[in-house]
């Protein structure tokens, strides 16, 4: 019988400060991008919430809120629940079969980072999704008033050679984007 091996903590116990929190949920840089979220959530392996969305082509993005961005999500999950509500509310009184819940879209202006995951499914045939990673955001409320999120990235600004800057060049939207399609960059 082999002997019990403790499993390895990737994370440290203790409180981890946000400029390295930031630097491994930006790698890529920070570009600015409106995307319209639906009322889909789940949550990641690491314990952060997720919502679905859909960016200016159509194409179906797992929005993340990760790390001590977390607690901010709470509003923008109530105006979300709150949407399919009236929807459902909506549906009942006019009595039809319940809307597709992609058609119920609130668009919210995000500030964050792609990152293109790939997963084989059981058929061993590799999938391509998009995740944006999120750090800030702002949406409008059902009462018309502009709500705004998050915090906005610390990355450190440390000088780069010319084969380190094209290998750890900022990732654009054209980088993930089907249609290729070019989000703004912004300076660190």
């Amino acid at each position: 019988m082999p002997p019990d091996i403790p499993r390895i903590d990737r994370r440290a116990r203790g409180a981890v400060a946000p400029e390295y929190e930031d630097s491994g949920l930006f790698k890529g840089g920070v570009i600015q991008v409106q995307l319209a979220l639906v009322p889909v959530f789940g949550t990641t392996s690491r314990g952060d919430c997720s919502a679905r969305g859909f960016n200016a082509d159509g194409t179906e993005v797992t929005v993340v809120f990760a790390g001590r961005r977390r607690p901010h999500f709470q509003a923008l999950y109530t105006q979300l629940r709150y949407m399919y509500a009236q929807a459902q509310h909506k549906d009942v009184l006019l009595g039809v079969k319940m809307r597709d819940i992609n058609s119920i879209q609130l668009p919210v202006q995000c500030e964050g980072s792609w990152r293109a995951q790939r997963q084989q499914d059981e058929q061993g045939q590799e999938q391509r999704s998009l995740h944006f990673m999120v750090a800030r955001w702002a949406f409008q409320a059902h009462d018309g008033q502009t709500l705004k999120f998050g915090t906005a990235p610390l990355l450190s600004s440390k000088p780069q050679g010319t084969a380190e800057a094209k290998r750890d060049r900022p990732l654009s939207y054209s980088d993930v984007s089907p249609a290729g399609r070019q989000g703004t960059v912004f300076g660190r």
